[in-house]
């Protein structure tokens, strides 16, 4: 995860705006002080910082899930042995 913020804040990303915390179901009230947190930071970010951050990145993103997306080469085709006779 470290290396993924690392990745996300060289290309623009606020790093208030990447988290990663855990979280069990029994921790309901942890769940909730997390979201207030980040709920608050992204306040203070601002919406018109948000959104410009988003458009600067889109492009870069949909071009990295298009090859993720990508269809794998074709493996190439086993060579087929015969039977010495």
């Amino acid at each position: 995860m470290d290396a993924l913020a690392g990745m996300l804040q060289k290309l623009g990303l606020s790093p208030e705006r990447f988290r990663i915390d855990y979280v069990s179901s029994a921790e309901g009230e942890k769940f909730v002080g997390i979201v207030k947190e980040m709920t608050a930071q992204m306040k203070t970010l601002g919406k018109e910082k948000i959104l410009a951050e988003n458009a600067k990145l889109r492009p870069t993103l949909e071009n990295m899930l298009k090859r993720k997306a990508a269809p794998p080469a074709p493996a190439a085709k086993p060579v087929e042995q015969t039977a010495a006779k």
